[in-house]
């Protein structure tokens, strides 16, 4: 399981399963900028097949755990 005091979130696409490690200090930007709803974890473009890819396991600015099981 991912830990955030890694240097690197692991990412999946859930349409072509391609898989991505993104910088976590990118990841944590990218949660603070959104000013969108928290249950929906940051997410990010697949550069195989242009589709949304979600992380294995992250814990989010605000508390908030996600899991790539609660998304499959």
């Amino acid at each position: 399981m991912q830990k955030t005091n890694k240097k690197t979130v692991r990412f999946f696409c859930l349409s072509c399963h391609e898989k991505e490690e993104i910088p976590t200090q990118i990841v944590r930007e990218m949660d603070l900028m959104d000013g969108g709803d928290s249950i929906i974890p940051p997410r990010f473009s697949c550069e195989q097949c242009g589709g949304e890819m979600y992380p294995e396991y992250y814990k989010g600015v605000h508390g908030q755990e996600y899991r790539i099981k609660d998304y499959l």
